[in-house]
């Protein structure tokens, strides 16, 4: 999701946009800025140069400068790679301000230009400084010649091809998600029944594990993906909550045919179970919302960046 700040930023700098990100060439050097999703916690902003291939004593430099401006530049984490500086901003009680991100950005040129790195107006995999344009690599922003354009926009084709080939189905990863569901329900059942507690919180781990084990078992990735998971959660939180209250009627002296009668009957026994199913689904919808605004199917697919309307 892109926030108002990194728009402003696009507009500002006339940058292009992938789902989560902005990014193009300020002063002749290539940034990516962007933002955590809404469920990351802490929240951050970020900042990621993209630059040539770093000599050790480049990095060692640019490592120490940072290092000895953090406070200054008001950074909270930094990493580096052989072609890419990335900083973040933690968001714990205030924003990160416009100004502070361009403050880095300037701190950044400087720098390069003082150690001797090349602008990155350029293709990215070539070098070449000829019919380049901007393009969005998987949600990356990138700069291409037209020969690597095609060469890579080839290699990802045929990625895609060999793992639609590879991936199996829709059941075998529904199936996966519940498998991998069932330690969440034993613990659920177990807390319930040992610790005399409806530690609906469960619902959460319930979710996640559903997740994992629809990846796990490599079920199949596209646009259907998040609710056919959900189901698996939904019919895994209901098996839950209706297995505790079963096994903490037995505590109570019920028998089997006894406990499906309340479940149809009683209201109490029925309100009991609603209440917490409600309690259940409202704690897993916060990892639904994720699944359903950041979940996508791995599709590979390189293509023109579009720019921020203004």
């Amino acid at each position: 999701m892109l926030f108002p700040k990194a728009k402003k930023i696009a507009r500002e700098q006339n940058w292009y946009k992938t789902n989560d990100s902005v990014f193009g060439l300020y002063k002749g050097y290539f940034f990516t800025v962007g933002d955590a999703s809404l469920i990351s916690s802490p929240q951050f902003k970020y900042v990621r140069a993209t630059t040539d291939n770093l000599t050790e004593e480049q990095t060692k430099t640019i490592k120490a400068e940072l290092e000895s401006n953090k406070k200054a530049l008001k950074f909270s984490n930094l990493e580096l790679g052989d072609n890419f500086i990335y900083v973040q901003f933690l968001e714990g009680f205030r924003y990160t301000k416009i100004k502070t991100v361009y403050k880095l950005l300037d701190f950044f040129v400087e720098l390069f230009k003082k150690i001797g790195l090349q602008q990155m107006e350029k293709c990215h995999e070539c070098g070449k400084t000829d019919n380049i344009d901007f393009y969005e690599l998987n949600d990356l922003g990138t700069i291409l010649c037209k020969s690597c354009f095609r060469e890579t926009d080839k290699k990802l084709r045929d990625i895609e091809e060999k793992r639609l080939l590879e991936e199996k189905n829709y059941l075998i990863g529904f199936l996966g998600s519940v498998v991998f569901s069932i330690p969440g329900i034993i613990v659920w059942v177990l807390i319930a029944v040992y610790l005399n507690r409806m530690l609906s919180a469960i619902a959460m781990a319930i979710a996640i594990l559903g997740i994992i084990g629809y990846d796990y078992f490599n079920g199949k990735l596209d646009k259907f993906t998040r609710y056919i998971i959900i189901l698996s959660n939904i019919i895994c939180i209901l098996i839950a909550n209706y297995v505790t209250a079963g096994f903490l009627l037995h505590q109570e002296g019920l028998d089997f045919n006894s406990i499906i009668q309340a479940f149809q009957m009683d209201e109490n026994v029925q309100d009991f179970v609603y209440k917490n199913i409600m309690i259940s689904f409202t704690l897993a919808f916060l990892i639904w919302v994720w699944l359903l605004t950041s979940l996508k199917g791995e599709k590979t697919q390189i293509r023109l960046a579009e720019k921020i309307e203004k």
